[in-house]
């Protein structure tokens, strides 16, 4: 049975937990939800964007995700797809699997009789992608129905059929079929005419694919919810959203939501019934598990039994594939929801990786995609090392690649990006910034330095640099507005401390003494010396953003339940032309423990 390390338990109070942050984690917004500007979204302008599944074929990443107007199971809804060459850069979504018409004259399943004559369907999928061994690569989709929203869902064993298309290695895309239609809900061949069945296709390698994935348990265990009826398929009750990894000594372990696992063998007989693991403490978002390129095994998950506050996403690492230990956050902080819907459940969530069965990046990283707030659509790539911290010692010059031990948080409209010779921030986002982030050994004393150039700073906002310690807390912190006045934060207040320059290269430098309370900063050779923000025993990491951090009680807020569009959205409204733009150069730290 997995064993969970549970001596550090989050602190839901905010987003990370309050946890240790893993190590160079750079995480890319892929698509961003916009009503009001759906040619640079989805071209919809839908903005329930939930379940994104990931793979990696051709030289390409692949991600397909579910999507509906305004809710979670509301009708239309379709599934959709985008790429990326480096993960970092996405192309704009295309439609995969749009919505058929359901005829319901043959339906089986509960209110049968008493239904329309036929309904749009809502896509539920909790696989997305199959690698045959003849290369041919599969993409998945399940039709299901939402007939009445109090007690039908699309995952809820009633719905019309699975179906797929080829995608081939140029990125082209084949005609749909069915994999299998859900006759125990009345659907069959002959009455279900939208698409034809995959034997019919003409095509061999996508018929042998089909067949070689009908035969391999660890992708057909997924298909559970939405077919949980069939007995030939699934003879026994499963659990939901199952992940399937390879531990260390062959045997197949398989997590679930709500803290459920199991063990098999390598032939998929089971040797651990499935089971509640105490110490898999979740709730209702996908647990992720997979070996990763260092030869040890990581459990992404969010650790808490809150399931309406989807946070903090966090890593585990593990030996043996069954003992995780090392808890740490995958992210920071991360936008408000923005639209109101139906079961629209806060922060990142729904984690799905590459299936150890399907191809792998050449890199070494471990890659998930995730919601957030069923929104918006995020990958991260995080280092198998991610819990090493780095020394106390660095001397760092920015451009080209990003900065091996830097976090990365980039969203849509407030890129994070690579120049030549600087690592840059521009940010033209209402509500969300964006920022970067370096963790450290953590010190009781040291000196750091920034060197950088603060272009332009968007009216109301401030550019913030702070150091952190191992609580979250800002130790020390200053901001620079669109004046260029700089302020200082000591003892609880901002302080007026100078001008800066805007569009100038500048050097700053900090240092602080835990243990005596204190920090200074030096610029231009002037130097001051500041009561610490609030005391700490150590600090453990920069962090510098486009906007001042909130403080916001996330675990008491919900989502917005409002069943409609646009009554309890967030405002819009905002000077989209002005931004804010930061470089950043060069970066050295010292510490003393």
């Amino acid at each position: 049975m997995l064993n969970i390390d549970v001596t550090r338990q989050p602190d839901i109070r905010f987003q990370d937990g309050g946890l240790p942050h893993a190590v160079g984690v750079r995480s890319f917004e892929i698509m961003h939800a916009d009503r009001d500007h759906p040619e640079c979204s989805d071209s919809f302008g839908w903005t329930y964007n939930h379940a994104p599944m990931l793979c990696w074929y051709h030289g390409r990443y692949y991600v397909e995700y579910l999507s509906s107007p305004v809710s979670e199971h509301e009708s239309p809804g379709h599934t959709l797809l985008c790429y990326s060459v480096d993960g970092v850069n996405w192309s704009l979504p295309q439609v995969v699997f749009p919505p058929i018409e359901a005829d319901l004259t043959h339906y089986k399943g509960p209110d049968s009789g008493k239904l329309p004559s036929s309904v749009q369907t809502v896509p539920h999928q909790r696989m997305g992608f199959y690698r045959a061994s003849n290369d041919c690569m599969l993409i998945l989709s399940f039709y299901g129905i939402v007939h009445n929203r109090a007690i039908s869902s699309p995952c809820d064993g009633w719905g019309v059929g699975r179906v797929l298309r080829r995608l081939y290695p140029d990125g082209s895309l084949g005609d749909i079929y069915f994999l299998m239609f859900n006759e125990i809900a009345g659907f069959d061949r002959q009455n279900t005419n939208v698409y034809p069945h995959y034997s019919e296709s003409g095509d061999k390698k996508l018929i042998d694919a089909c067949e070689e994935l009908l035969d391999d348990w660890r992708a057909v265990i997924q298909f559970y919810e939405e077919q949980r009826y069939d007995r030939t398929l699934f003879p026994e009750p499963l659990r939901q959203a199952p992940c399937t990894y390879t531990a260390y000594d062959g045997n197949y372990v398989t997590v679930f939501k709500r803290g459920y696992s199991m063990i098999s063998d390598s032939g998929g007989k089971i040797i651990r019934e499935i089971a509640p693991n105490p110490t898999l403490k979740t709730s209702t978002g996908k647990v992720w598990g997979q070996k990763t390129a260092d030869g040890r095994y990581s459990l992404i998950y969010n650790p808490t039994p809150d399931g309406q506050h989807r946070w903090p996403l966090a890593i585990l690492s593990s030996d043996d594939g069954y003992n995780f230990s090392d808890m740490r956050a995958v992210t920071g902080r991360m936008s408000p929801q923005r639209y109101g819907g139906l079961d629209k459940n806060l922060g990142p969530q729904y984690i799905r990786g590459i299936c150890e069965y399907n191809p792998q990046p050449p890199d070494d990283d471990i890659h998930i995609v995730y919601s957030n707030n069923k929104e918006d659509i995020w990958i991260s790539h995080i280092p198998p090392q991610a819990s090493i911290i780095p020394g106390s010692d660095s001397d760092e010059k920015f451009g080209g690649a990003y900065p091996l031990f830097w976090n990365i948080y980039s969203p849509k409209l407030a890129p994070v990006v690579m120049k030549r010779d600087a690592l840059c921030l521009t940010d033209g986002d209402i509500y969300d910034a964006a920022r970067v982030e370096r963790v450290f050994s953590k010190a009781v004393k040291g000196t750091l330095s920034l060197d950088m150039r603060i272009n332009t700073v968007m009216a109301g906002n401030e550019v913030c640099v702070a150091l952190i310690d191992e609580n979250g807390n800002a130790s020390a912190r200053i901001s620079v507005n669109e004046n260029g006045r700089m302020c200082v934060r000591s003892a609880g207040r901002p302080t007026e401390y100078t001008r800066v320059e805007l569009k100038k290269h500048f050097r700053i430098k900090f240092g602080f003494d835990c243990s005596e309370n204190i920090f200074y900063v030096s610029l231009s050779g002037k130097r001051s010396e500041f009561t610490m923000n609030t005391a700490c025993w150590y600090v453990t990491r920069i962090d510098i953003t486009t906007k001042v951090p909130e403080s916001i009680p996330y675990c008491d807020v919900n989502s917005n339940g409002k069943y409609g569009s646009g009554d309890n959205d967030l405002p819009l409204t905002g000077d989209i032309g002005k931004v804010t733009s930061v470089d950043l150069f060069g970066f050295r730290f010292h510490g003393d423990r």
